[in-house]
């Protein structure tokens, strides 16, 4: 199991959403489990994603696809940055 955080800008964050709901499907058939939506309380244009994936290379696979990147352009958002990471401890 990993953890990734997809840090993204949207142009229109409800242009935006309905997009990243269609693909629910594509994630799950690709290995995603869930996905945890954030929004910057103090820019609404950046939304961060905590996806938990069955294992680094088909989170890698499906984040890196063309069909990811054309998906995100067309809704009018653009990934700033991927960060894969393995849970170490869970606590409070």
């Amino acid at each position: 199991m990993i953890y990734v955080i997809g840090d993204l800008k949207v142009e229109n964050f409800d242009k935006w959403k309905p997009v990243f709901n269609e693909r629910s499907t594509a994630r799950k058939e690709n290995g995603g489990y869930e996905a945890r939506l954030f929004r910057n309380s103090d820019d609404p244009h950046d939304v961060e994603i905590l996806f938990k994936w069955d294992n680094k290379e088909n989170a890698k696979k499906y984040m890196e696809s063309g069909s990811v990147k054309k998906v995100l352009k067309e809704a009018g958002a653009k990934i700033e940055r991927v960060t894969y990471l393995d849970e170490i401890e869970k606590t409070i």
